[in-house]
């Protein structure tokens, strides 16, 4: 486990911490946080997305896995959204960016490079199977969604637009059809889309470093408390229950797994905060702690 703590996940969790310490001392503010999220959401992010998918090994997903951990997702997604709507009265566009962030962990730019880190590219195919089923279904729901509420009033062809041109939108839809039909991509196009996508997850965890590190409202102290509740005790326990007892699935595709279900909450939901004008306070500090949290959580299903 100590092993997997120093070399897989801390490395990680550093990038974010960096941030923070600068944003701490006012070397990076909220404004500088801010321009490094729009990179991420309409350069980054589509690359990521895109190469995720283009490459992805569909032939070799278990979908009986997918389908039981797509499930614990709508009752997290579910849970989060009605806890923080009802009992915490959170506006709706928050509430549901709340749900995706315990619903979808932070598996792309946390998991998958410690996985990667600890274990080598092979062994972290349902970890890839669970971030590609992500980002068609959960992620693009969650697109507009948001484009839906942030253009509540507007016409259905004005809204519609808006969602047509969505940066990630756009980029899994191709990605996932070169992926289907195994459509060859230009070398110097693959180089390049590596790059960008490989900036993604540090640029992203450092802005939200530079977040936390901001002075914010302290009302709703137990908000983000729950969600660390919900996202490293709940969702863990609820994956482990359907994969061993009631779809009984090996140790070399329900371990991986379960590293994605006891990840952080995830920062897409952050990034879609910022870029939707959605308060952040507790959605930042659910990621922060869950981050922390996930230390202990990912390092012990790591060891397993």
């Amino acid at each position: 486990m100590l092993d997997q703590l120093l070399n897989g996940v801390l490395p990680v969790f550093a990038i974010g911490a960096v941030g923070f310490f600068l944003g701490k001392r006012g070397t990076f503010d909220f404004n500088i946080a801010m321009a490094l999220n729009k990179f991420v959401m309409v350069i980054a992010m589509p690359a990521l997305g895109f190469q995720l998918l283009a490459n992805a090994p569909l032939a070799d997903f278990d979908f009986k896995m997918l389908g039981g951990y797509f499930f614990t997702e709508l009752i997290m997604y579910s849970s989060g959204f009605a806890f923080a709507r009802l009992v915490f009265k959170a506006d709706i566009m928050e509430s549901a960016l709340l749900g995706l962030a315990i619903a979808l962990t932070n598996h792309v730019l946390f998991v998958l490079p410690i996985a990667t880190t600890l274990f080598g590219e092979d062994a972290v195919v349902p970890i890839v199977a669970i971030i590609s089923m992500d980002g068609i279904l959960l992620f693009s729901a969650s697109l507009i969604l948001m484009d839906v509420l942030a253009n509540k009033g507007a016409g259905f062809g004005q809204t519609l637009g808006k969602i047509l041109r969505n940066p990630p939108l756009i980029a899994m839809v191709f990605g996932l059809v070169v992926g289907i039909f195994g459509m060859p991509v230009p070398k110097g196009f693959d180089v390049f889309a590596n790059f960008l996508a490989g900036t993604a997850s540090p640029v992203l965890l450092f802005a939200l470093g530079i977040i936390l590190s901001q002075k914010v409202d302290g009302s709703r102290k137990m908000l983000p408390v729950a969600m660390v509740g919900m996202k490293l005790v709940v969702h863990p326990i609820l994956a482990l229950a359907i994969f061993t007892s009631a779809l009984h699935l090996a140790p070399e595709t329900r371990n991986p797994a379960m590293m994605v279900a006891a990840a952080p909450c995830g920062v897409m939901a952050f990034m879609l905060a910022l870029n939707y004008r959605v308060r952040v306070d507790a959605i930042a500090r659910a990621i922060f702690y869950t981050s922390i949290g996930s230390l202990l959580t990912i390092s012990l299903v790591a060891g397993l």
